[in-house]
């Protein structure tokens, strides 16, 4: 538990400390191999925050992976795997990236009926198509993953997956429609507290009586 609050507060090399000195250790030492395995998948997104991808992924793939898929884990092998997605789109690694949530990722939610991850997992690919310019594609899967957050009432995700979502109706011409979203993002924003959110959000809706091209992300 302080390790998490450490992590929240942004406090990463205390956090890091205690986990790769008073945590893994113990783990390691009673032969649990799934609480060191989560205790490397915490490591590891610690490391992801301080941009050290490459040990990241790593952990992920070599420490976790393997463990979960051992242990017959289907959900949190699947979250790993979209972990390593995270990495490789941060690198550039477009192909590979969207593989993992189209392969990897997406069969495994929609099978265990988990919702959630199946919205974030199509977030995830919208927010890779959307670098690739592949707007219909993208605005499919935002439109997907924006319906499951209105209807798990996730203000945080409709949000931010509204303002994007938002954004490319406003650059594709269909201002109703982008005009309903963004509202809709707007009070989820005010919700949340986020003034950032609220901010780029007030401003795409002061746009939408002046629509632009595709949004560049």
């Amino acid at each position: 538990k302080v390790a998490d609050i450490l992590f929240q507060r942004g406090d990463f090399d205390q956090a890091l400390r205690i986990r790769q000195e008073e945590q893994l250790p113990v783990y390691e030492r009673l032969g649990d191999t799934r609480e060191a395995a989560i205790t490397w998948g915490r490591v590891a997104d610690i490391l992801y925050q301080r941009g050290e991808y490459d040990e990241a992924l790593r952990i992920y793939q070599e420490a976790q992976l393997p463990v979960y898929e051992r242990l017959g884990d289907a959900r949190s092998t699947a979250v790993t795997w979209g972990k390593i997605a995270d990495i490789l789109y941060q690198r550039g690694e477009y192909d590979e990236a969207l593989r993992i949530r189209r392969e990897e990722q997406l069969p495994v939610f929609e099978r265990l009926g988990d919702i959630e991850g199946t919205a974030s997992t199509k977030w995830g690919q919208a927010q890779i198509e959307l670098t690739q310019q592949e707007y219909q594609s993208a605005a499919d899967h935002l439109a997907e993953a924006f319906q499951i957050l209105n209807r798990l009432q996730r203000p945080d995700g409709i949000a931010i997956v509204g303002a994007t979502f938002g954004e490319l109706l406003l650059a594709a011409g269909q201002l109703d429609a982008a005009k309903a979203v963004l509202e809709t993002s707007l009070t989820a924003a005010q919700t949340i507290g986020s003034p950032r959110a609220v901010a780029r959000i007030s401003n795409l809706l002061s746009r939408v009586d002046s629509p632009s091209g595709p949004p560049d992300s």
